[in-house]
């Protein structure tokens, strides 16, 4: 049975939470928006997508088309009276099928896949200023993070300049042991990659990680909301073997037979070395 945690956090100099997620174990459905800022009643973008996603999941669509749904919502909602135009969110889905998942996004909130063997992967692409000049290769990843449009997106729900919203996805294997972490940019943007690897490495249990990604983003004055949601494929030990209880270990001490059976091996040993 999958495992999941979800934690949202105002930041440090904020008034109002434009992030929003919704958490949908009966679907395998997880989603994390974070309004864009800049654009007033990114509150209301955000909430948008995720009841719309939610809300198409559950009658059937897949998650490319929610994602489609959702963006024509926040683009009609000011005309029914709610939020204002121009509104707009970034969004990162997931929905786990079987032994396999599936994450759609667009815009610059991530997904990372972390693993005892490999680490943390960041599996999702940034739909961002930052991201393309450094495909483009104008500037390098050190000077990504003080990059003056760090923050720029180029593709959000709701967002009228852009011809085509174009959703970006991706599907592979959940392997027991794996974790994903959807976040919006308020993680990585004040949270180094290696202290985020860090809290993976501390703990398996997904609210742990949770709490302490969160308290980090504040320790270190991040002045964004920030969201996480964790979902865990639960797995085996990291030594490959799942470890009995206490009790079972121990339980063969209180076993006749099992003493027996000890006693018999340890007369064969001493006639051997005889």
């Amino acid at each position: 049975m999958l495992k999941y945690a979800a934690k949202s956090d105002v930041g440090c100099r904020r008034s109002n939470n434009e992030d929003s997620f919704s958490a949908v174990p009966e679907l395998n459905l997880w989603v994390l928006a974070d309004g864009v800022g800049g654009h007033d009643a990114g509150e209301v973008a955000s909430d948008i997508a995720c009841r719309v996603i939610r809300e198409s999941v559950a009658q059937g669509v897949g998650l490319e088309d929610a994602i489609h749904k959702a963006h024509d919502a926040i683009l009609a909602a000011p005309a029914n009276g709610q939020g204002r135009p121009g509104m707009a969110s970034t969004v990162v889905a997931l929905q786990v099928e079987k032994d396999g998942f599936h994450v759609s996004w667009v815009g610059d909130s991530r997904c990372y896949l972390w693993s005892r063997e490999r680490g943390l992967e960041q599996i999702s692409r940034d739909h961002s200023l930052v991201q393309r000049l450094l495909e483009e290769q104008h500037i390098t990843e050190e000077e990504a993070g003080s990059h003056p449009g760090r923050n720029v997106v180029l593709q959000a729900l709701g967002q009228e300049s852009i011809p085509r919203l174009e959703v970006e996805s991706i599907r592979d294997r959940f392997e027991e042991g794996q974790i994903l972490l959807l976040c919006s940019d308020g993680l990585n943007d004040y949270v180094a990659h290696a202290d985020i690897v860090a809290a993976f490495e501390r703990s398996n249990d997904v609210q742990e990680i949770a709490d302490q990604l969160i308290s980090k983003t504040l320790a270190n004055d991040g002045a964004d909301n920030v969201t996480v949601v964790l979902v865990a494929m639960p797995g085996a030990a990291s030594n490959g073997v799942e470890p009995l209880p206490d009790a079972a270990q121990k339980g063969w001490l209180r076993n006749p037979l099992a003493w027996l059976i000890a006693a018999a091996l340890v007369a064969s040993a001493a006639l051997f070395l005889l």
